[in-house]
């Protein structure tokens, strides 16, 4: 009887094919994500640039408000400060829009590769017949039996490289 059970279960393990991938190695060479991400860049650094002039900008004129301060008027000077205090939110509320503006672009480019990588796991599923596909970059399956799997990593960022149709 245990022989029979063995004999079964090698039989099953054998039809029943298991494949795993890398969600980072295909991230990393997904031509399409890594555009995404080089714009995302290119975003990050025009919103560096314009951050660094409206705080120099700023700067300037609190300087020359602290050179001037003593020779305004008390009127003046409460409003050249209300002035600097609103420039000085402006360029807060700048950077912290800019920050969500970039967060939202990268988790846009991340999330359409994700679909992309989705639906090309699906074909290499059924091209296969693979019973199961395991992201092997997450901590929840920290073994996988090379001899009863298969890393299909390669297999789907041919799809993702291929010409789309």
């Amino acid at each position: 009887m245990a022989i029979c059970f063995a004999c079964c279960s090698t039989i099953m393990a054998q039809q029943a094919k298991i494949g795993f991938f890398s969600m980072q190695d295909l991230l990393n060479t997904d031509v399409t994500y890594q555009e995404a991400i080089a714009n995302v860049q290119v975003l990050k650094q025009q919103y560096a640039n314009e951050q660094k002039i409206a705080e120099q900008d700023f700067k300037e004129k609190y300087e020359l408000f602290l050179e001037q301060q003593g020779d305004l008027a008390k009127s003046i000077r409460a409003k050249r400060q209300s002035d600097l205090q609103a420039l000085l939110e402006r360029t807060e509320n700048f950077r912290k829009e800019t920050q969500q503006l970039i967060k939202k672009s990268e988790e846009e480019a991340l999330s359409a590769a994700k679909i992309r990588i989705s639906e090309a796991i699906q074909k290499v599923a059924e091209q296969g017949d693979y019973l199961i596909i395991v992201n092997s970059d997450s901590e929840t399956c920290p073994y996988i039996n090379p001899n009863f799997s298969e890393d299909i990593t390669e297999k789907i960022s041919s799809i993702l490289s291929a010409p789309q149709q």
